[in-house]
């Protein structure tokens, strides 16, 4: 099977992310795998490397029509069956594609968790008919799918998956690495420094922790972004110098995870399925979430959900994880079970083909 994947950015964020996994899974199974994007960067060259069909394309709104064109004129010279388009810019652009080479099947997964603006609304009432499935990562994104104006009949929820492995070592890069006391609790969070990730909400919780204990306990927030400075000052003016570690953007993720001791998530909004929750999770780590996007879902006997905003909420649930052995102990070994077993990346991708293939 011939595969179009569709994404205006091709960084490195979780949607990126998603359609990597895709790529790489379909890829060693002999499917024939392409990637159109607007603005490069990591899903990129990744894809150039895995030796992938690779186009750069105007996807802008005002030039849809012109870039529909050249996506059909795409899929006829490689013979792709089907786009996969992520976000609804991009399947708007998708399905205006079919205006010139009807044969090729539109697939759109959602990773918004926002309700749409009236015109989206009806934008997508008259797409999203073209497509032969819309897909949400989480329970949420369906139910946000229905509300945006997709049909029941076109909804289907496939959770996002990660690749089984063997339970890894706990570690202790970052005790060494940050000269941390050995009963140091640590925290983690990976996030980009952005407005919907919520890390001033998660500076207030940990103020509000460290009123709380005397014991030693440290959050390591891993990634980069633009609110990388002001997320140093609100550090500063909380007391936290001792308390947060801004660590940047790291390639060693697991190694992060197996030195941690609770997987910290303080997303606000427009979060559908976290994939470093998810490695989290298959590390055994248990799960503090808010309940945006996949957050209930994953939260589930594997740790606590919080209101988004709710810094006490918050508080008392890093608080119950760092002061409950038990109970910390039987949120991992969920949390773990539920990786291989429900968030299993073969099942995920077993699912889409049929998809592709069902059209």
């Amino acid at each position: 099977m011939n595969i179009l994947y569709l994404i205006s950015y091709a960084g490195k964020a979780g949607t990126e992310k998603y359609v990597e996994n895709l790529m790489r899974t379909y890829s060693a199974q002999g499917h024939r795998c392409f990637l159109a994007y607007m603005d490069g960067g990591e899903l990129a060259e990744k894809a150039k490397a895995l030796g992938c069909g690779v186009f750069r394309l105007d996807l802008r709104a005002a030039h849809a029509l012109a870039a529909a064109k050249s996506i059909a004129w795409l899929c006829a010279e490689n013979g792709i069956d089907v786009i996969h388009a992520q976000y609804p810019r991009e399947n708007v652009i998708a399905v205006l594609s079919r205006l010139w080479r009807r044969e090729t099947r539109v697939v759109f997964t959602s990773h918004l968790t926002v309700r749409q603006s009236f015109l989206w609304r009806a934008v997508n009432r008259r797409i999203t008919p073209h497509d032969a499935a819309c897909i949400a990562v989480c329970t949420q994104g369906a139910n946000l799918l229905r509300e945006n104006g997709v049909k029941e009949e076109k909804v289907r929820v496939i959770f996002n998956g990660v690749a089984p492995k063997p339970l890894p070592p706990r570690r202790n890069v970052i005790r060494t690495e940050f000269t941390l006391p050995e009963d140091c609790f640590v925290f983690l969070t990976m996030a980009r420094y952005a407005p919907e990730k919520g890390l001033f909400f998660l500076l207030d919780a940990l103020a509000q922790l460290k009123e709380r204990t005397d014991a030693p306990f440290a959050c390591l927030i891993a990634g980069d972004g633009e609110l990388f400075d002001a997320v140093g000052e609100g550090i500063r003016e909380r007391g936290l110098d001792e308390n947060v570690i801004r660590a940047g953007y790291r390639t060693d993720a697991e190694a992060l995870m197996c030195s941690s001791d609770v997987y910290v998530s303080s997303a606000l909004y427009n979060e559908a399925m976290s994939f470093a929750a998810l490695e989290a999770m298959e590390c055994g780590l248990p799960l503090v979430m808010t309940d945006v996007g996949a957050g209930a879902d994953l939260a589930d006997g594997c740790g606590e959900c919080v209101p988004p905003g709710d810094a006490s909420a918050l508080c008392d649930a890093l608080h119950r994880l760092m002061t409950d052995g038990m109970y910390r102990r039987t949120c991992g070994e969920n949390a773990r079970r539920r990786a291989v077993t429900e968030f299993d990346l073969m099942r995920q991708t077993e699912e889409l083909l049929a998809l592709y293939q069902k059209g």
